[in-house]
């Protein structure tokens, strides 16, 4: 039987932990997305083309606008983690 090199603590990233940090950031962006669509919408309608006035389209834009902030967000979050994480070298 083989036993496979066990990966050291700090290069883990899975787990129960790392799953419910992840589902509190989330929750966190989502209300704080919601909050800037929120208050920026009704400035956009404006200024905007009149289909953007239209009920449907504000209830759309205020369901999809923090959901596509939220990716987004965690997409910035994994490319500042990558261009700060030193690259290692295999062999």
């Amino acid at each position: 039987m083989r036993f496979t090199k066990r990966r050291k603590a700090k290069d883990r990233r899975d787990g129960c932990g790392f799953l419910i940090l992840t589902c509190l950031f989330t929750c966190f962006f989502l209300v704080l997305n919601s909050a800037l669509v929120a208050k920026a919408y009704p400035t956009l309608a404006q200024l905007g083309p009149e289909l953007l006035s239209h009920p449907r389209v504000k209830q759309i834009m205020m369901f999809v606008g923090p959901v596509v902030l939220v990716f987004v967000e965690w997409w910035l979050a994994d490319l500042v983690v990558d261009l700060l994480t030193p690259k290692r070298k295999t062999q």
